[in-house]
């Protein structure tokens, strides 16, 4: 039986917002709706939360519980440009991955991998990379490896083995369950039933009469049946890398630095996948808050750090970067292919 993996991204919009503004990392945080509108909390900070903050709360009743904390607005894009940066993080180990919300994937341990260490292996680079920190559960099931993330324990990562499954699941709470709504819990509750294991012992006529059609899937759930195995996941039509300045900057040669960085773990990407691009595009995020991208094409393959690097630096002198202090950056290769024998050209057109 393979081990999969669930790796989730601990108060992902919270942490999102830390990494892009690092003035804003150990200081309670609320991402979240206007609280003169009844604006709701969609993620706050682990210092927010520790003030007893919760996600789907209204803002304006965060703020009561934690007067201090910094109010910042959703940016979806955002939080999906990053999501998909950490998916194709995972994709350098295998493709065999599922996704299951912005937060979190599930992912199938090669079997020539030690899972519990691939999934160190994930936090430490999500953390280093996209400077979020990400926690992961590790089971025979998706449905255990999601449980086990929950509570992770304090390395950040549990383990639950075969032989240790059934225990693990009973213990679970009825309304963990995937699917089961309050009102279908209350009538297990009526009849005695809370966790997963006195779910197991139901006769499952009577689990029907209260559960209908998705009486099944409940217990396939509770016995933690083999599920389907993940199927590999197309490959990606783009990749990209980003690095959070620690303090903004308008130093072009500095910023140029930071490009080649990128730019070699880029290369990374495409040698591990045999790939190259045709495309380059440059995105800047300004300490102000706004954003400015350029874009690059042309007939030629590109794979090599210096040649992508060359490419963004010639992007970047097409920005207002010298004048204005920068907060982010960010490449992107698009136009993917799979890579040639032989040397292509460097010389590129503007669009």
């Amino acid at each position: 039986m393979s081990s999969i993996l669930f790796v989730k991204l601990s108060s992902f919009y919270a942490a999102v917002e830390q990494a892009d503004q690092p003035a804003l990392k150990g200081v309670p945080l609320i991402v979240g709706g206007d609280p003169g509108k009844r604006g709701s909390v969609t993620s706050a900070s682990p210092e927010a939360l520790a003030a007893g903050v919760r996600p789907g709360m209204e803002t304006a009743e965060a703020l009561k519980l934690c007067p201090g904390a910094q109010v910042r607005p959703t940016r979806l894009k955002r939080y999906r440009e990053v999501a998909s940066e950490v998916r194709e993080l995972v994709r350098t180990v295998t493709d065999r991955f599922l996704e299951f919300d912005l937060e979190g994937t599930f992912i199938e341990s090669p079997p020539e991998a030690d899972p519990l260490q691939l999934a160190a292996e994930l936090c430490v680079r999500v953390q280093a990379e996209h400077g979020v920190h990400a926690v992961a559960g590790i089971a025979p099931t998706r449905f255990a490896a999601y449980l086990a993330a929950e509570e992770p324990g304090p390395g950040g990562i549990q383990q639950v083995r075969p032989e240790d499954l059934q225990g693990f699941l009973g213990r679970a709470r009825v309304t963990e369950l995937w699917g089961l709504g309050p009102s279908t819990a209350e009538r297990l509750a009526a009849v005695g039933v809370e966790r997963v294991a006195e779910l197991r012992e139901m006769p499952f006529e009577d689990l029907r009469e209260i559960a209908g059609r998705n009486a099944q899937s409940f217990l396939d759930l509770a016995r933690g049946l083999p599920e389907e195995p993940i199927r590999p996941m197309p490959r990606a039509k783009s990749l990209s890398r980003e690095r959070t300045l620690e303090r903004p900057s308008s130093d072009l040669r500095w910023l140029a630095e930071g490009l080649f960085e990128l730019a070699a773990q880029l290369e990374g990407v495409l040698s591990r996948e045999r790939r190259v691009a045709r495309t380059v595009s440059l995105g800047l995020g300004f300490a102000d808050g706004t954003q400015v991208s350029r874009t690059q094409t042309g007939a030629v393959d590109l794979a090599e750090r210096d040649d992508i690097g060359e490419v963004a630096v010639q992007l970047l002198e097409r920005t207002p970067a010298g004048a204005r202090p920068v907060r982010r950056l960010r490449l992107r290769l698009s136009g993917l292919g799979r890579a040639e024998s032989g040397e292509g050209q460097r010389q590129l057109r503007l669009f």
